[in-house]
C-alpha cells in the first residue's frame, strides 16, 4: 500500500480517537523511515516535552521532558523547516549533546505550527546509521506535521468552544429568569420570587391564572396565551412566545413565556416553564428595524435624488456645449454674442443647480448657516422687483409689485439668503404662471428690538391640491404627478426655503387651490442695525492694477486661462504655479505682491503652501493670499485664516470679488510704500 493511501486510511478512519490516529501514524512512521523512536513533542521555553511517543525505550514516556538544547530539534525549530541526517557520528553535529549521551545517529523532524505559532516536532530517530533519507521522505514528516498542526488547532478551538459553551451554561443559570407551574388538578399556580419580581408583584403574594391573564391587556396577547396553554394540554405543543405584559406597577414590558406540558397516562397534569424580561431586547430590535427602514429611504432619496440631478444638469450643460460649439464655426458676431450670452444664462442655471445641491447636502449633515451683516433692506427688495420686471417677458403675465418700506430701513440679515428666499418664491410663481398676475407684497411692522418683515407672493398659477400642500416642503417633491416632468427641477427649492426661514426664526404660511393659484406668506423678524453711509464699494470697471505682481497658484489649466484673462482685463500680468511646491520656488526667487492660492492641488495643497510660505518668509510683509476655492463655509474660512489667508474668492470667480481683492491689495501696497518713503 503506497504511504499517501495509509497516511489517508489511518487519518479517515472515525472509529479512531485523535490520540489513536497519533499513534499509528508514529508506527507507520517507523516502518516508513525504519526507525526506532517516533516523538510528537511540545516545546516550552527552553524545554522540551514529550506528548506521544513510540519506542521500545521504556524511559521515553509522555510529559518527559529535556533541555531543548540537548535534543536535534533545536535545530529544526531554528531552520523552522524538515531537517534530515542518517550519519550524526560523521556530521557537523557529532559534537552535539543528543549525540554524545544518546549516540543517535539518524534523524528526521519537521516542526509542528499551530496558527502563527509553533509548537513543537514530530520527529523519528534512531542509534544506527540508516540509509540516506530522500526528498520522499522530507515530504513525508512534513505532511505528519502540517496534520498535526491542523489536529492540534482543531483541538484549541473545541477546547475554546467547550470553555465559551460551560461559561454560558452558568451565565444561564444566575441570569434573571423566573419559573412557573400551573398544577391543572388543583389549578394552582406557582411563580418564582423571580417571575413575580418581573412582574412587579410582592414574593407574598399567591398569583392565580385569572390573576395572570390580567397582566396582558392587549386581547391579541391574552388570546395568544391562552391558545398556548390550550394547545399544550390538548396535544402536548411545547411553546415560546413574546408578550406585552402591563405589570402591577404599570409598567409596560415585554415577556419570552416558555411552557411545555406534563402527563400522566396520556392526561396532562401539569404546564411548567419560564418567563424572562425581554423589553430591551424588543426595543433594540424595533430601533433597529426603525433604523434599517430609515436607511432604505436614505438609499431611495439618494437614488432619486442622483437621478434627479443627472436629469436636470444635462439641460444646461447642453446648453453651454451646444452654443459654444456653434460659435466655433459663427461668422455672425451678433449670433455669435447671443450664442455666448445664452450660454453664459445656462451656466447661471447650472451654478443655481450646483447651489441647491450644495444647500441641501448641509440640511442633511449638519444644517444652512447664516452672514448676518448690516443691509439696507430697501436696496435688496427694489433690486428683487427689478430683476423680475425684465424677467418676467410673457405677455399675458403682470407683474405687480406692492412695495411698503421706509427709505433707509436697515436690518441685521443675511442678505444674500434673504434674496434666495424671495426669488425663489418668485422664480416658482414665474414658473407655474402663464397667465394672469404674479404680485409680490412686502411690508414691515415694528417691534421692541427691530421689525418683522412680511413677504406676500401671490400669483394665478396652476395651484396645489390639498395632496400637494401635504409634501410641499419635502425634498424632491413637485405636486401632481407630471408637474416634474412638464416643469422640470429638483424639487429642493421649496424645502430650501423652509430651512433658510426657520434658521432666521421665521415661519411661511401657503393657501393654494389647484387650477386657481397659490398664496405664499413669509413672515421673519429682524433687529435694527446700523450702516456705514460711506460707500467704498469697488465699481465692477476694470482699472489698471499692474503695479502688482501677481502668482496664480492653480493646478487646473483651464481654471489658469479664466484667471489670465479676467487679470488681464486689469492690467495684470501674472505667473502661474501648478502645484504648492512649484509656488515655493517661484517666490523664493520672485517677489509677489499678491498670491491666489487653490485650496486643493496635487503634491502641496494650498493650506500647506501658505502656511510655508509665511513660515520661510518667502513673501512681502504687504503681500497678500487670496484662497481660490469651492469650498467657502464658515468652518472653511477659519481655516484658510488660520493659515495665513486674507481672503476668500469662490468659484466660479466673479469679476467683482476679484476686483476687490485687487483694489484692497494696492491700497496695501500704497501704504507699504508711503511707509517707505517715511524711512
Amino acid at each position: 500500500m503506497s504511504f499517501l493511501r495509509q497516511f489517508h486510511t489511518i487519518v479517515s478512519d472515525q472509529a479512531l480517537s485523535t490520540d489513536e490516529k497519533i499513534q499509528c501514524l508514529l508506527k507507520f512512521g517507523l516502518e516508513v523511515f525504519s526507525l526506532d523512536i517516533a516523538i510528537v513533542s511540545e516545546v516550552v521555553g527552553s524545554n522540551y516535552v514529550i506528548l506521544y511517543v513510540e519506542s521500545e525505550n521504556p524511559d521515553l514516556t509522555p510529559k518527559c521532558t529535556f533541555d531543548l538544547g540537548g535534543t536535534y530539534c533545536t535545530h529544526t525549530l531554528k531552520a523552522n523547516k524538515a531537517l534530515s541526517f542518517h550519519h550524526a557520528g560523521e556530521s557537523v553535529i557529532s559534537t552535539h549533546p543528543c549525540y554524545t549521551n544518546f549516540q543517535l545517529e539518524s534523524y528526521i523532524g519537521a516542526p509542528i505550527r499551530v496558527g502563527n505559532k509553533t509548537l513543537g516536532t514530530v520527529n523519528f530517530s534512531s542509534a544506527k546509521v540508516s540509509e540516506p533519507f530522500t526528498c520522499e521522505h522530507v515530504d513525508y514528516v512534513e505532511l505528519f506535521a502540517q496534520w498535526l498542526g491542523s489536529e492540534f488547532a482543531r483541538r484549541q478551538a473545541e477546547s475554546v468552544l467547550y470553555n465559551n459553551y460551560k461559561t454560558l451554561q452558568k451565565m444561564e443559570e444566575v441570569a434573571s429568569i423566573g419559573s412557573w407551574r400551573i398544577d391543572l388538578e388543583s389549578n394552582e399556580v406557582f411563580w418564582s420570587d423571580q417571575t413575580k419580581f418581573i412582574h412587579d408583584v410582592y414574593t407574598h403574594e399567591k398569583p392565580t391564572l385569572d390573576k395572570w391573564l390580567s397582566f396582558f391587556e392587549k386581547a391579541n396577547c391574552r388570546q395568544k396565551f391562552s391558545n398556548a396553554l390550550a394547545d399544550a394540554i390538548n396535544s402536548g405543543t411545547p411553546w415560546e412566545i413574546e408578550l406585552e405584559v402591563v405589570t402591577k406597577n404599570r409598567r409596560h414590558i415585554w415577556v419570552s413565556c416558555h411552557g411545555e406540558a406534563q402527563f400522566n397516562e396520556d392526561k396532562c397534569v401539569s404546564l411548567f416553564g419560564s418567563v424572562q424580561d425581554i423589553t430591551q431586547s424588543v426595543e433594540l430590535r424595533e430601533t433597529l428595524k426603525a433604523q434599517r427602514k430609515e436607511a432604505e429611504m436614505l438609499l431611495d432619496e439618494r437614488s432619486h435624488f442622483l437621478s434627479k440631478i443627472s436629469h436636470e444638469m444635462r439641460t444646461p450643460l447642453n446648453g453651454i456645449s451646444g452654443l459654444l460649439i456653434n460659435s466655433l464655426d459663427e461668422q455672425n458676431a451678433d449670433k455669435r454674442t447671443e450664442n455666448v450670452q445664452l450660454a453664459l444664462r445656462s451656466a447661471d442655471i447650472l451654478l443655481g443647480l450646483v447651489n441647491e445641491v450644495l444647500d441641501f447636502s448641509k440640511i442633511s449633515q449638519e444644517g444652512l448657516s447664516l452672514s448676518p451683516h448690516p443691509t439696507d433692506l430697501s436696496i435688496v427688495i427694489s433690486d428683487i422687483v427689478e430683476l423680475y420686471k425684465q424677467l418676467i417677458k410673457e405677455p399675458n403675465v403682470q407683474f405687480e409689485a406692492d412695495i411698503n418700506l421706509s427709505r433707509g430701513c436697515t436690518i441685521l440679515c443675511d442678505s444674500v439668503r434673504l434674496n434666495q428666499i424671495i426669488t425663489n418664491l418668485l422664480s416658482n410663481s414665474l414658473k407655474f404662471t402663464s397667465q394672469g398676475k404674479i404680485k409680490l407684497s412686502v411690508h414691515t411692522h415694528n417691534t421692541n428690538t427691530g421689525i418683522v418683515l412680511h413677504v406676500i407672493v401671490s400669483d394665478s398659477g396652476i395651484g396645489m391640491s390639498q395632496t400637494s400642500l401635504a409634501t410641499l416642503f419635502q425634498p424632491f417633491k413637485q405636486g401632481e404627478k407630471d408637474i416634474g416632468s412638464r416643469y422640470g427641477g429638483t424639487g429642493l427649492g421649496m424645502s430650501i426655503v423652509k430651512e433658510l426661514i426657520e434658521v432666521m426664526n421665521g415661519q411661511i404660511e401657503v393657501q393654494s387651490t389647484l387650477g386657481e393659484g397659490s398664496r405664499f406668506k413669509v413672515s421673519i423678524p429682524f433687529t435694527n442695525a446700523s450702516i456705514n453711509t460711506h460707500d467704498d464699494t469697488i465699481q465692477c470697471e476694470a482699472f489698471d492694477a499692474s503695479k502688482l505682481t501677481v502668482l496664480v497658484v492653480e493646478d487646473n489649466e483651464i481654471n489658469q486661462k479664466v484667471m489670465e484673462a479676467f487679470l488681464q482685463k486689469f492690467n495684470v500680468t501674472s505667473d502661474f504655479a501648478s502645484n504648492g511646491e512649484i509656488a515655493l520656488q517661484k517666490c523664493a526667487t520672485k517677489s509677489y505682491d499678491l498670491v491666489f492660492m487653490d485650496s486643493i492641488m496635487p503634491v502641496m495643497d494650498g493650506l500647506t503652501t501658505a502656511r510655508n510660505l509665511i513660515k520661510k518668509k518667502l513673501l512681502p510683509n504687504h503681500a497678500h493670499i487670496v484662497a481660490l476655492t469651492g469650498n467657502t463655509s464658515a468652518e472653511d474660512k477659519a481655516a484658510y485664516e488660520l493659515a495665513g489667508m486674507q481672503d476668500v474668492l469662490s468659484k466660479p470667480i466673479e469679476l467683482m470679488p476679484l476686483a476687490e481683492a485687487l483694489s484692497n491689495c494696492l491700497e496695501n501696497l500704497q501704504a507699504h510704500n508711503t511707509l517707505q518713503d517715511v524711512k
